[in-house]
């Protein structure tokens, strides 16, 4: 019993794991919630698919195993128990009772048969041999088959959860009939070996299906692959439908299905909702998520290679992949999905107002960390493939983000899933847009245009110091369009003793401020860009340039893409299940609250009149909580004494 019961233990245990963490997703997606070490550790246990774990299966085996054994050994007597009145009951076993007691002989046995009758007993009269009469009398016998229904059900229970198990499937996989595909990625391409017909009593799969497309099958997870499995109809996604609350947070999402039968054409047209599923020929159609189902993106790409400002219009589709080509680089763009409407974690450095050259160049290298949840609109998520197979991934916002005291298009990028995203941020002009920034970008990487800046700039100084300061400025302003920030750190490592370098970083961060204030203005000269005059905001914005200057020269990618434009095409993600354990599973749950009711709530009381030698002995006993009889017993004693008393009257008057 205590074994038995430390197994149902570790059964609860587990199914709490299974209904808390999601079961049967990809890989990837619980070594981002987890990292690769303990993945790999819930993946050993099985907790990626408890219910199919070859340790569940196997404890729900000896349950179903060990509980039949039980039932078959007791149900017997416990079945002749129920019917038995018990009436060979002795004289001495009776005295000997801890409830008992003498009757005065008053009353006969039908009197006291008709008594426990209305006490809510049964009763059975018997004249034995020696002359004396035996009144037995029971109540409370379906005590007896709470004990049957509760180990019933936990039959029933595990034996609907070994059908829902997929044992079968584990049988065909250990057995070899059965092979999960990790190559494949349509469903047309897997191998005779990793497809199951429609005919599989048991499965639970996934698919996901853009907007006028239709599935005929779904994919299931199956040790480190994958196994497609054949319906019986075909699922068209018409419409899907999606609200959110004002954060940007999905409220509620549905997808307007028509189900074809394969074998009729009987078509079947419903909206299923989040806990509002379909059931067609034994198998529920569920409302599982969704997500971007091939979206059309317009994007704004910019060749970091050279310093031009004007980007040429990029075409391309969420959820594909396209060769990249510049000049000798072979790359591949992979789109990943793209999310109209999101709640990120966009974290910002906290801005200084005193800023110097340290601090600029600590804030460009910061990976930030304060985290501050917004809806920020439409994003993608893409990577950058080189021809070696290494990529980075990216992450792009179409609108400006509000961060502190500016606006900024933002992109993430990491080069592993395990990493935080560390942000380029392009300070939005006066117009909304980017063409500022980059048109100071291409001014910085025209040398005789800095030239020419630097030499307006200092035009105002004293003329003995000018051809000088000119000098410094223009040497500044070189080693900064290099590299930005990060390269005038390490010239003044590599050219100025330690004492004298705190003095010159602030001396070189004034000198270049002053250069790029000049750039700015010849930059929006140049390149016809609305004037704009000095105050508070174009000194953050020249701020802010800078330090998104310094990002982009080491910014992993020979590209910068920037989302423009979309049309989005929705995919719903449906999960089909056939588990006809689940019935057993209920009717199971309806046994076990019965025999719970009936073996704590029913209490199985005897009680027994003997009439013998012109004496009564009345004498009860119950299976549990004597506490009861030490109440009842007396009250019933009471009631039969003045019973007899009552009839004893009666008869003398």
């Amino acid at each position: 019993m205590r074994f038995a019961v430390s197994l149902l233990s570790v059964l609860g245990i587990a199914s709490i794991i299974g209904t808390v963490l999601q079961q049967g997703q990809q890989q990837t997606d619980y070594v981002v919630k987890f990292g690769p070490f303990w993945s790999q550790i819930f993946g050993f246990l099985g907790l990626y698919d408890v219910y199919a774990s070859a340790w569940f299966v196997l404890i729900m085996l000896f349950l179903v195993v060990s509980t039949s054994l039980c039932l078959i050994r007791n149900v017997p007597p416990f079945l002749r128990e129920i019917k038995s009145f018990r009436v060979n009951a002795s004289k001495k076993s009776l005295a000997a009772m801890r409830h008992t007691v003498e009757l005065p002989a008053a009353i006969t046995p039908e009197v006291a048969a008709r008594y426990l009758e209305v006490q809510g007993f049964s009763s059975k009269t018997v004249t034995r041999e020696d002359g004396s009469v035996l009144v037995a009398a029971k109540k409370g016998a379906m005590n007896k088959w709470g004990y049957i229904f509760a180990h019933t059900a936990l039959i029933v229970i595990c034996t609907g959860g070994l059908i829902d198990s997929n044992l079968l499937l584990k049988i065909g996989m250990l057995s070899g009939r059965i092979v999960p595909d990790n190559q494949a990625v349509f469903a047309k391409d897997f191998k005779p070996e990793s497809v199951l017909d429609s005919g599989n009593i048991s499965f639970r799969g996934n698919v996901n299906i853009s907007e006028g497309q239709s599935a005929d099958v779904v994919f299931l997870n199956a040790d480190k692959g994958l196994l497609v499995q054949d319906l019986p109809f075909s699922v068209e996604l018409k419409k899907f439908h999606i609200d959110f609350y004002n954060t940007g947070m999905p409220k509620d999402f549905a997808s307007d299905l028509v189900v074809t039968d394969k074998k009729t054409g009987r078509k079947t047209e419903q909206t299923i909702r989040v806990n509002h599923p379909l059931t067609v020929d034994g198998i529920t159609i569920y409302q599982a998520s969704f997500a971007d189902g091939g979206s059309d993106l317009i994007f704004k790409a910019w060749n970091l290679a050279d310093g031009s400002r004007t980007p040429v219009k990029l075409n391309a589709t969420s959820m594909r992949e396209f060769p990249l080509d510049l000049g000798k680089q072979k790359y591949r763009l992979e789109f990943d999905q793209f999310t109209a409407m999101n709640v990120e974690d966009m974290s910002t450095p906290s801005e200084k107002k005193n800023t110097d050259f340290q601090t600029a160049v600590n804030d460009a290298r910061a990976v930030k960390q304060d985290k501050k949840f917004t809806n920020i609109g439409p994003s993608v998520v893409y990577r950058i493939r080189n021809a070696a197979g290494q990529a980075v991934e990216y992450k792009n916002y179409m609108l400006p983000v509000k961060q502190e005291d500016g606006w900024f298009y933002v992109t993430g990028t990491r080069q592993g899933l395990d990493q935080q995203y560390r942000w380029l941020r392009i300070p939005m002009d006066k117009q909304g847009k980017t063409d500022t920034f980059m048109a100071l970008r291409e001014f910085l990487k025209d040398a005789e245009a800095r030239k020419q800046a630097v030499h307006k700039a200092t035009a105002n100084t004293p003329a003995d110091v000018r051809a000088q300061f000119t000098l410094a400025a223009d040497n500044t302003l070189s080693i900064f369009a290099q590299g930005g920030y990060l390269a005038l750190n390490d010239f003044l490592e590599k050219n100025i003793p330690q004492a004298e370098r705190e003095k010159m970083q602030r001396s070189f961060y004034q000198i270049l401020y002053g250069a790029m204030n000049s750039v700015l203005d010849e930059a929006l000269v140049r390149y016809n860009l609305p004037a704009w005059p000095q105050n508070e905001e174009r000194n953050r914005f020249l701020l802010h340039a800078m330090d998104a200057y310094t990002g982009l020269t080491e910014y992993p990618a020979p590209m910068l893409l920037q989302l423009d434009g979309y049309k989005e095409v929705r995919s719903s993600g449906l999960q089909m299940t056939r588990s006809p354990g689940a019935s057993l599973v209920y009717l199971g749950s309806v046994l076990l609250v019965l025999g719970t009711v009936f073996m704590f709530y029913i209490r199985e009381k005897r009680a027994w009149l003997l009439f013998s030698d012109g004496r009564i002995r009345f004498s009860m006993s119950s299976s549990r909580n004597e506490r009861d009889l030490q109440k009842e017993f007396p009250e019933h004693t009471q009631r039969l004494n003045r019973l007899a008393e009552d009839l004893n009257h009666d008869a003398n008057p």
